[in-house]
C-alpha cells in the first residue's frame, strides 16, 4: 500500500519517472518547432522573432547587471555608497516625471518575469514540480492558473523588495513608511529585515545561478533519457 515505505518509494519514482518523461517531451517538442522552421515553414517564419529576442536578451543582462549593482552599492551597505538608481529615477524626474515611473515599473516588473522564468528553468532541471510552459495558442488552463498564481505569490516580495532598494526615490509614499519603518521595526521578524538576511540571500542565489547556466546553458535530458527509456519500456 502507499502507506508502506516502499509504497512511498514506488509512488516517489513514478513521480519523478512522469516528470522526466513530460521534461523529455517538451525538449523534443522545442526541437521539432526549430527543425520545422528551418525546413518546411522558413517561409513562414519571421526573421525578425530571433533579433527580437536577442535585443530583449540584451537589455534583460543590461537590468539584471544594474540590480546586483544596486544591491551591492545601495540595498547591503549599512551606509550606501551611492543612490545609483535612485539617482538615475530623480535625473528622469527633472525634466519627464513619467519616464521616472515608468523605470521604476521596468525594474520591478523585471523581477516577476525572473521568478515565473526561475520557476519553470528550476522545474524543467531538477524535476521538483511540473512545469507550466507559456506558448501563444499552446497554453493549458491550468499552466495559466500556475503561473497567474506564482506572479501573485511573488508580488508582495517584489513590492517590498522594491520599496527597499528604491526608499530614497519612493521618500514619503506610504508603502515606504510601511516597509521601511513598521515592517522593519516589527518585534520578531524586524530581525531579518534589519539583518537583510533575504537581501543577501537573493544576492548569492542570484550569483550561483549564474555560475551554474554559464556551466549547463542549454537544458537537456542528457544521459537520462536513456534510463528513462529503460523504465518506460519495463512497465
Amino acid at each position: 500500500g502507499y502507506f508502506t515505505r516502499e509504497g512511498r518509494k514506488a509512488a516517489a519514482e513514478e513521480k519523478k519517472t512522469l516528470l522526466q518523461f513530460k521534461q523529455a517531451v517538451y525538449l523534443l517538442d522545442e526541437d521539432v518547432e526549430d527543425f520545422r522552421n528551418c525546413t518546411e515553414n522558413y517561409k513562414n517564419y519571421n526573421p525578425l522573432i530571433p533579433i527580437g529576442c536577442l535585443v530583449l536578451g540584451i537589455c534583460s543582462f543590461i537590468i539584471s547587471l544594474f540590480w546586483v549593482l544596486h544591491i551591492i552599492l545601495y540595498v547591503l551597505p549599512k551606509d550606501p555608497v551611492t543612490p545609483f538608481l535612485n539617482d538615475y529615477f530623480h535625473w528622469f524626474d527633472k525634466w519627464f516625471p513619467l519616464f521616472g515611473v515608468l523605470s521604476v515599473a521596468i525594474f520591478s516588473f523585471y523581477l516577476l518575469i525572473c521568478g515565473v522564468k526561475g520557476c519553470f528553468k528550476f522545474g524543467l532541471r531538477f524535476l521538483f514540480f511540473q512545469v507550466h510552459p507559456m506558448k501563444l495558442n499552446k497554453t493549458y488552463m491550468s499552466s495559466f492558473l500556475f503561473n497567474i498564481g506564482l506572479v501573485l505569490l511573488c508580488a508582495l516580495p517584489v513590492v517590498q523588495f522594491s520599496a527597499v532598494s528604491f526608499q530614497d526615490y519612493a521618500r514619503n509614499t506610504t508603502i515606504s513608511q510601511v516597509v521601511n519603518v513598521q515592517l522593519k521595526y516589527l518585534r520578531f521578524f524586524g530581525w531579518f529585515w534589519r539583518s537583510k538576511i533575504f537581501d543577501y540571500a537573493l544576492l548569492i542565489i542570484m550569483l550561483l545561478t549564474c555560475v551554474y547556466l554559464g556551466c549547463k546553458p542549454r537544458d537537456s535530458t542528457g544521459k537520462n533519457s536513456i534510463s528513462l527509456r529503460d523504465r518506460l519500456r519495463s512497465r
